[in-house]
């Protein structure tokens, strides 16, 4: 019997079938990705990567999202949590539905551009500002937040 090690939980070299790899990215659309390890729930880290890939460029207004089913088949997904992911993802205004035509990223999407440029002001008021770190320092501090996620 082949001991279980940090390779395996990770999707390392040692991954097997028993054992899928913790971060599963989809296949139509890689930048939208869920850690099966993370604490938050499927549908929470799907939100947070389109709205994240709106914001870095790599999904822009009038991008066609895979359909629910797609998506959850290809992250492992019961098809309910990617449902779940896309009706937040459009209580925030960041994609809409056209019935059978799909799902695709909002004109108003560009307001969670916005929404990123004002939450790194908030940090940069609280981390900066708040409790004293250089500029580099609070960079710093966001790439091992980020490194940590994924």
């Amino acid at each position: 019997m082949t001991p279980r090690t940090p390779a395996h939980r990770e999707g390392g070299e040692a991954a097997t079938a028993a054992s899928p790899p913790s971060r599963v990215a989809a296949p139509s659309l890689p930048c939208l990705s869920v850690d099966r390890s993370a604490p938050d729930p499927a549908s929470a880290q799907l939100v947070d990567a389109v709205v994240d890939a709106v914001a870095r460029g790599l999904l822009a207004r009038g991008d066609r999202l895979p359909p629910v089913r797609t998506l959850a088949g290809e992250l492992g997904l019961a098809p309910g949590t990617a449902a779940k992911a896309y009706k937040e993802l459009e209580a925030r205004g960041a994609v809409e539905t056209r019935g059978r035509a799909g799902t695709f990223v909002a004109a108003s999407a560009e307001g969670c551009r916005e929404e990123a440029r004002q939450a790194a002001r908030r940090f940069v008021d609280e981390v900066v500002g708040r409790l004293g770190f250089t500029p580099a320092d609070a960079v710093e501090q966001v790439r091992l937040a980020a490194a940590a996620r994924g």
